[in-house]
């Protein structure tokens, strides 16, 4: 059996199987960004010029179409939602007809709510339409039409061909602009429906799942036959697959052939979900998964023929070959059984001395595999091991991807045997060099999802790995402090001092007058607010990006910094400082380069601080926009209330330390001397980056770029709610506190800025009421539902080592 043929592919052959793909997820967080878009929009009650241009040009078309135009239309009625269904179940699509059911009623359902929530007029209200019919009153935005149209579509196209799916998606527009044509929507309600529709459809299909395509032995044997190689015998293999489908066969002249089938509808292909990889994980190793098949299948092909070619045992390949409905790459097939298929009394040193000398063969001829686990390794009957399942695989490839098969396969080997046996024969085939570059590779991040599940099934064994591997190079076992939970008491005392924030802010200036504060529209420069804070996020997490040589994922390092947030509630600078660090070991960065990366990162946010507080204060002076300052309103109880919460967030961090304090160590003790490290590192930040191989000048520009749109998302977040603060000043201000929270983190605790931003509000001409309101909104944007959120990611995002 060449079982890794099709190593790491989840999923098995039985008949209706069902997978679930993320690109759903994304779908839908897509779908509802445009419709919240839309809402924002809508809610102004105004109709924007564009918007009205494109309803004339449609609205206008002859009326000698109606006919036609209006029996399309009604596949969007809910009516048609269980007309079509049936007609599904009748041509034995239970599923397809189960999912459009579902989604095509939970999408009238929601557009029906929406309506009655939004409230905006159909076009006869707002402009001069020809209602061809007859829709003149009624509520507009969202059009369930649209929303029931999309629903059907995106419930259906999974059970389509690709002509098929083309036919559903066009009937769907068509449905929507047939609405716009018979003056009974707008363009944007339309858009709104569809993308309600299409979140719908997709979290349905996510839900429930849906089905892989299977293909038909005797259409494998077809394409085969047309490609020139006929077979007499042709059977599925009994080999694990998730996007291939692997079969076995048998030639006319009795030769045993393994035919790896290519899925011409993996969701690997689709675009929106390279893309969600590469900005979420940045772990695009299939490079060739949105490639013609054909070309998928002459890369695999030529990446093991190069690999042989160089010395390594590849089964030898018969054919590679593809067209836009199917590929196939056919080996030679090699009896015998996947080296994670072997009992661990099987796997000898000496099997794994052959082993690594395949790998350093792959080594010289620089051929990165991508994939090189212990499945992807097959022993034959001779206990030889050949190197099979190159789909992913890059010739010419960097030291970097090289390395990272080697700590791919001694992280997957060590699952199963004694990681001591896996690093000694390592060493002994490959040398120590080798082995001491892929040490930072050892970390769950860079290793593929399986070996990361295998690590979570048996956790601990990548760290004895990596413990073995400094033992047996000799290199210092880096020291990292452990803190045991916070204590009851630790958390009560920062939950009293959240809490005293967001309950005494609106109290502050008066709950009612704080919640009337919010204007009409301002439910759209909050969602200004919003996008300019999640723009921020990304920014800075570039700027972090620029600090480490290794290639992290932009993603998740967004989500590591919520994670950093929340360790800051209960452990301060150091629990963000720890936090941090922990990812960048996660993502491949060593100790002690970690703790390098987290100094310039501070450092450069010093820096960047300095650039915009001064840059806006200079033109803030030049605009004439700092001579209106005046005493804060409320000044003792805004600083009583920031005082006594700030009190209750240190106390809740002192207690947490304590708690935690056996087993200390050096970092424990950086809230004494955390501002001298942070001047220190600030003052030497410019020639340590640049003796160091590292751009500082990117760094500051991605840093000052997220400090200005945070303060940009303060002004919006103030002007939501009736504040008349000049944009320049509050930009001036921001930065300026900024700066004093990185060159002083305690004064940037939950309770001290909110007070001072507060104060400096006021202090520019803002009320008391639209002041608390702004400051609660913008912290909750910027801080507090971040660190809540990190609290919540961190089980999944923190990794603790075992030294």
């Amino acid at each position: 059996m060449q079982g890794a043929t099709s190593r790491g592919h989840e999923g098995t052959r039985r008949p209706g199987a069902v997978q679930r793909h993320p690109v759903d997820l994304v779908r839908v967080f897509l779908g509802l960004a445009v419709f919240g878009i839309g809402f924002l929009v809508a809610q102004r009650g105004e109709l924007p010029v564009l918007e009205r241009d494109l309803f004339r040009v449609v609205n206008d078309l002859p009326a000698i179409v109606f006919p036609v135009v209006w029996a399309v239309m009604q596949l969007g009625n809910v009516v048609a939602v269980p007309v079509v269904a049936a007609i599904a179940a009748l041509t034995k699509r239970f599923r397809m007809a189960r999912d459009m059911l579902v989604s095509g009623s939970l999408a009238y359902l929601a557009a029906d709510l929406v309506k009655s929530i939004v409230g905006r007029e159909r076009p006869a209200g707002l402009v001069d339409a020809n209602l061809l019919d007859g829709n003149v009153g009624g509520i507009g935005f969202i059009s369930g039409h649209a929303a029931v149209a999309a629903a059907l579509a995106t419930a259906a196209v999974p059970y389509l061909t690709r002509r098929g799916r083309r036919v559903a998606w066009a009937l769907a527009w068509s449905v929507a602009l047939a609405r716009v044509y018979v003056g009974a929507h707008l363009p944007l309600d339309i858009l709104g429906g569809a993308a309600v529709g299409w979140a719908i459809g997709s979290l349905v299909h996510y839900v429930l799942g849906v089905p892989r395509w299977e293909p038909a032995p005797a259409g494998v044997a077809g394409m085969l036959r047309r490609f020139g190689l006929p077979v007499r015998d042709l059977w599925p293999a009994a080999v694990e697959a998730r996007s291939s489908h692997p079969f076995t066969a048998v030639d006319e002249d009795g030769r045993r052939l393994y035919v790896k089938v290519l899925d011409p509808d993996r969701f690997e292909r689709d675009w929106l979900y390279r893309l969600y990889r590469l900005v979420a994980v940045r772990d695009i190793k299939d490079a060739d998964a949105v490639a013609p098949l054909g070309q998928q299948a002459e890369h695999e092909a030529v990446a093991a023929m190069t690999a042989r070619e160089r010395g390594v045992r590849v089964p030898p390949v018969v054919l590679a070959r593809g067209t836009d409905r199917g590929g196939v790459v056919v080996q030679e097939h090699v009896p015998g059984r996947n080296l994670d298929d072997l009992p661990p009394e099987e796997v000898t040193p000496h099997l794994l001395a052959r082993v690594w000398r395949q790998v350093a063969r792959l080594r010289a001829a620089r051929v990165a595999h991508h994939d090189l686990v212990a499945s992807s390794v097959l022993v034959d009957g001779n206990g030889e091991p050949w190197v099979v399942d190159f789909g992913n695989a890059l010739t010419g490839a960097e030291d970097q991807a090289l390395d990272a098969d080697v700590a791919e396969l001694m992280a997957s080997l060590a699952l199963r045997i004694d990681p001591a046996l896996v690093v000694g024969t390592a060493l002994d085939a490959l040398g120590p060099e080798v082995v001491a570059a892929a040490l930072p590779s050892l970390a769950p991040l860079p290793l593929s999802a399986a070996t990361r599940a295998g690590e979570r099934a048996r956790p601990g064994r990548l760290s004895a790995l990596r413990r073995e591997v400094r033992r047996r190079l000799d290199l210092p076992d880096p020291r990292r402090p452990q803190f045991a939970p916070a204590g009851p008491a630790a958390r009560a005392a920062v939950g009293a001092g959240a809490a005293l924030i967001l309950v005494g802010v609106p109290l502050l200036g008066g709950a009612t007058a704080v919640v009337q504060s919010v204007e009409l529209g301002g439910w759209r420069w909050l969602g200004g607010a919003l996008a300019l804070v999640v723009l921020a996020r990304v920014a800075m997490a570039a700027a972090a990006l620029m600090t480490v040589e290794r290639r992290i994922a932009l993603g998740r390092t967004v989500g590591a910094a919520m994670v950093a947030d929340g360790a800051t509630l209960l452990r301060g600078r150091t629990g963000w400082r720890r936090s941090a660090a922990r990812f960048l070991e996660r993502a491949g960065v060593l100790p002690d380069a970690a703790r390098q990366s987290i100094d310039r990162f501070v450092a450069g946010a010093i820096a960047a601080a300095a650039v915009v507080a001064v840059g806006t204060f200079v033109l803030a002076a030049v605009e004439g926009r700092l001579t209106g300052w005046r005493t804060p309103e409320s000044l003792v109880p805004a600083l009583l209330l920031g005082v006594v919460a700030w009190a209750l967030v240190l106390l809740g961090q002192v207690l947490a330390r304590g708690h935690g304090r056996a087993g200390g160590s050096a970092e424990e003790e950086e809230p004494q001397r955390h501002v001298t490290r942070t001047l220190r590192s600030a003052l030497t930040w410019r020639t340590g980056g640049a003796s160091a191989g590292w751009n500082w000048w990117p760094q500051l520009c991605w840093t000052s770029l997220g400090i200005a749109l945070e303060a940009g998302a303060l002004a919006a977040a103030v002007h939501a709610v009736g504040g008349d603060v000049p944009l320049l000043a509050t930009a001036a201000v921001y930065g300026a506190l900024h700066l004093l929270w990185s060159m002083v983190p305690p004064t940037g605790l939950p309770g001290a800025a909110d007070a001072a931003l507060l104060l400096a509000l006021t202090s520019l001409g803002a009320p008391l009421a639209s002041a608390c309101a702004g400051v609660l909104g913008f912290r909750l944007l910027v801080f507090w539902l971040p660190a809540g959120l990190g609290l919540l990611l961190a089980a999944r995002f923190e990794h603790r080592f075992v030294t």
